[in-house]
């Protein structure tokens, strides 16, 4: 395995109402490669809403998991992302000199690179709903990965 050549990959979550409902899709990296999230970013095209959570995009072995990486798609935990603020991206709200990268101004907010992507797995990339009140929220998310 090296870490000096890796193969990038950008999967998409086409645009939904995931505030509302979740919805995942499967993905697989290259035979034999395992993998790192680097980013995540997000197109909301309807305000984020959930009075206990907000919506998210989660990686992990699981619909709706995040074991490889999350991004809680709010200001707060209760207070969501709008429309009108545009795109939005995980890696550059990870200020933290912290490896893995993170952002913790409100619990896991931004979570990249938390475990690796095992070799020759399903994973999947989920939007989840927001919970509480009437969870609601419309985007379009990319999750960039790095196989090794």
């Amino acid at each position: 395995m090296s870490y000096e050549n890796p193969i990038s990959e950008r999967f998409t979550l086409p645009s939904a109402a995931y505030g509302a409902t979740t919805a995942s899709q499967k993905i697989r990296g290259p035979k034999g490669k395992i993998g790192y999230v680097r980013d995540i970013t997000v197109i909301p095209t309807a305000d984020m809403v959930g009075t206990t959570t907000v919506p998210e995009v989660a990686v992990g072995a699981t619909q709706g998991a995040a074991e490889y990486a999350r991004f809680r798609l709010g200001t707060a935990v209760g207070t969501g992302y709008t429309a009108a603020q545009g795109v939005r991206r995980a890696r550059p709200l990870a200020t933290t000199t912290t490896t893995p990268p993170t952002l913790t101004d409100f619990a896991a907010h931004v979570q990249l690179e938390t475990a690796r992507i095992p070799a020759d797995t399903d994973v999947f990339v989920s939007g989840v709903q927001g919970v509480g009140g009437t969870p609601a929220g419309t985007f379009v998310a990319y999750v960039d990965v790095e196989w090794f």
